[in-house]
């Protein structure tokens, strides 16, 4: 594989994701769903052009966003897991042991998504509740967000397995 073609595209890729990452300031939900959506392209990086691809990309993505994205929920999501969770899920994904892969999978999913919630808080002064919500809001988020960090992983499973079958020898041809 070319270098240069390797940096073209991860240039593209960073564009691209500062630029989704952005939009995740339209609307609250999509706070969450942009830097889901950003972290798949460390997929296609990783398996085409190597894990140093995608974790430069990451790196570039992190700083870029941290600069030029207003939304600092939506840049601290993509940071702080939903970036490096793609490029590391295959390396989680060889612990052998099911109840202990989905603990170790889930601790590093609640730490980095608490961590986040706490730099917002006491860095960027971002509280998570509004006056007068209740502390139940807290519970029922990090319940929902745990439901929705399993699909997830099940997600990067397919999507993974479907770049491989269909996509992955092509885009490889094409950048030889």
């Amino acid at each position: 594989m070319k270098k240069a073609a390797s940096l073209a595209v991860c240039g593209i890729i960073t564009a691209l994701s500062v630029v989704l990452l952005f939009f995740g300031g339209i609307a609250f939900v999509l706070a969450y769903i942009m830097p889901m959506l950003v972290g798949l392209f460390a997929i296609m990086l990783k398996r085409t052009f190597g894990a140093a691809s995608a974790w430069i990309t990451y790196a570039a993505t992190s700083v870029l966003s941290f600069i030029l994205v207003a939304d600092k929920e939506c840049m601290l999501m993509y940071v702080m897991f939903f970036g490096f969770y793609p490029i590391i899920h295959d390396s989680l994904n060889k612990i052998r042991i099911t109840p202990l892969r989905a603990t170790v999978k889930l601790m590093i999913f609640n730490i980095t998504v608490s961590a986040a919630q706490l730099l917002l808080l006491y860095v960027f002064g971002i509280p998570f509740l509004e006056e007068g919500e209740g502390k139940w809001l807290i519970i029922l988020f990090a319940v929902l967000m745990n439901i929705l960090f399993i699909m997830y992983d099940r997600i990067l499973v397919a999507l993974t397995k479907l770049y491989e079958i269909k996509l992955e020898k092509k885009i490889k041809k094409f950048f030889k």
